[in-house]
């Protein structure tokens, strides 16, 4: 493969570099060399753009950038003496020929010049959103409100947890004097069936032994 380069005249006498490739078909290849691309002016507006900072020589410029892509923009000198600087706008059209972005700058009006130097001299602030780092891992967990039950009924005849903190032998006694409702009711009265299980399916006898059996466990729990 032979390469070699040469310099190619473009529009306002802007010279910009082109790699000559020679493929092996024998076929020539021009493909222009991104290193040495070269910015050059496309088109100089006639009439000056008038602007509340000042007036203004317009002129389009274009480049061939790294992606392949013809971008242009315009850049803006100062008339009046006053140290303005150059203003220069950002890309204001990407096309994929140099043919492409000539006939878009020369269909450019003075009305378009205006808005491009008014978006070189007040550039717009893009604001992007930094992803915040979370400082949980895990949400709270949601207020769980438990309502006493209040048992409908007459009041319990006896206190299970204060006659059994004295004896669970007594309290056995108490219970066998008791019916089948007042033993229901002493279960429902003090939360003795924090399960749910089914005591109706109980025999009084299995009652009883609920009965002691949750107490015994509860005051346990409690002493802890």
């Amino acid at each position: 493969m032979i390469c070699a380069q040469i310099w190619t005249g473009g529009l306002q006498n802007v010279q910009r570099m082109h790699r000559i490739v020679w493929a092996e078909t024998g076929n020539y290849v021009a493909t222009p060399s991104a290193s040495t691309a070269v910015a050059e002016v496309l088109r100089e507006f006639d009439e000056p753009i008038a602007h509340a900072s000042g007036t203004y020589h317009a002129r389009v410029v274009g480049r061939l950038a790294e992606d392949g892509m013809w971008e242009g923009w315009l850049e803006f000198v100062p008339i009046e003496p006053g140290g303005k600087s150059i203003a220069v706008s950002p890309v204001e059209s990407r096309q994929p020929q140099r043919e492409y972005l000539e006939y878009w700058a020369q269909g450019l009006s003075v009305v378009y010049a205006e808005g491009a130097l008014d978006r070189a001299l007040h550039p717009i602030a893009v604001r992007t959103r930094v992803a915040g780092v979370p400082l949980s891992d895990r949400p709270t967990p949601r207020p769980v409100t438990t309502t006493p039950v209040h048992v409908v009924g007459p009041e319990p005849v006896l206190d299970p947890f204060e006659v059994g903190r004295r004896n669970l032998d007594i309290l056995r006694q108490e219970l066998h004097a008791l019916d089948r409702p007042r033993l229901l009711n002493i279960i429902a009265a003090f939360d003795l069936n924090p399960a749910s299980k089914d005591v109706m399916a109980l025999s009084d006898e299995q009652l009883v032994t609920f009965i002691v059996v949750a107490v015994e466990t509860q005051m346990v729990h409690r002493a802890r």
